[in-house]
């Protein structure tokens, strides 16, 4: 079955190869592979549906199986061919999006976000937070939706149904420049620390408090965790509102974890968010009770599974290796949320 299964892969990206060079008016072209795409298609919805009738709060053996099948289809998807993916016509994307399992799961993971944010009602005391891609997560309340850090090939679909989008630093892997646009055409907000010059009232360098609707947000400014790129990172401390018995996050993008920059939190916060570090467990150094410091009731290790990134040298980190790195966060309830998951924030616990 695995031979067959690394044939299936090879035909099928072949055929995505040779459908990069389609036009739209080739839609309806029979290629002799279609059998062999809904074999695949159907394999990789059978395992993601495994993934999604487990929970990020329960590492069971059903769990574990299905994030072992997802690790190896993304070891089969190669930096360039996700990055061709990505910067490829819509058709191209689309096409290729049908030969690699991988981006299965990618779309798939995508569309039910979408779905569940345009349809869901959100009871007021309670906070649903979505797992996209990367560190991409969007937050909807009884009062309203944002987004932080939406890295993904379709990502402008959410514009209408987010109120305001947050962007933690200039790297592709952490924004999408058509969502962007998309909220600035719409007129709504987008905070960073780069996107407009400082006349824009969403923009800032330094430390920065904001208003909007129920959210209040305070940002700090930190240093990337790569050397050289000082005061890059936007962290963002958001207090959801009233309405949601004033649930907090912080979500730290690719901060380098330093107490003395991280000014602008709260010593308690409802669910953390930091990135899987590349600099030694320095994720911990934030988490505490010291000045700079943060007790979550809940951490979130994200950044796993960066496509764009070619292996763990650039920070492509292993499903493996973020279990085994929140088994040793400073906080009890640590778990790895997966791209399409969603938790529910009720009665003061996360389910």
């Amino acid at each position: 079955m695995d031979n067959i299964r690394k044939i299936k892969y090879f035909l099928t990206c072949l055929l995505a190869v040779g459908l990069m060079s389609c036009s739209n008016d080739n839609d309806d072209i029979t290629t002799g592979y279609e059998g062999i795409l809904d074999d695949l298609s159907e394999e990789v919805n059978v395992t993601v549906q495994e993934l999604w009738s487990t929970s990020p709060l329960t590492l069971d053996a059903k769990r574990t199986g299905a994030l072992t099948k997802i690790q190896g289809y993304a070891d089969n998807c190669l930096s360039d061919y996700f990055s061709t993916f990505l910067s490829g016509y819509d058709q191209t994307s689309e096409n290729m999006e049908k030969a690699d399992p991988i981006l299965i799961y990618y779309r798939s993971a995508f569309d039910r976000v979408l779905e569940d944010i345009k349809n869901s009602s959100v009871e007021e005391g309670t906070v649903e937070l979505w797992q996209l891609y990367n560190m991409g997560y969007v937050i909807k309340t009884s009062s309203g939706c944002f987004a932080i850090d939406i890295s993904h090939r379709w990502a402008k679909e959410l514009a209408p149904y987010i109120d305001f989008l947050c962007v933690t630093h200039n790297h592709a892997d952490h924004y999408n420049k058509e969502l962007i646009q998309a909220m600035f055409d719409l007129g709504k907000p987008v905070l960073s620390n780069y996107l407009q010059d400082e006349s824009y009232e969403y923009t800032s360098k330094t430390p920065t408090d904001y208003t909007i609707g129920n959210f209040a947000i305070h940002t700090s400014i930190t240093d990337h965790n790569n050397s050289g790129l000082s005061n890059f990172v936007t962290v963002f401390y958001i207090d959801c509102g009233e309405d949601t018995g004033n649930f907090t996050l912080i979500h730290t993008g690719d901060s380098n974890f330093k107490p003395e920059q991280f000014t602008n939190i709260a010593s308690h916060v409802n669910v953390l968010i930091p990135r899987y570090a590349p600099n030694a467990l320095t994720e911990n150094n934030i988490i505490g009770t010291g000045l700079g410091q943060t007790l979550p009731d809940y951490v979130l290790l994200s950044h796993i599974l960066e496509l764009a990134h070619a292996d763990t040298d650039s920070s492509r980190w292993s499903v493996e290796m973020a279990l085994e790195r929140a088994s040793k966060i400073n906080c009890e309830q640590t778990y790895v949320p997966m791209w399409g998951e969603k938790l529910v924030w009720k009665n003061g616990k996360l389910n």
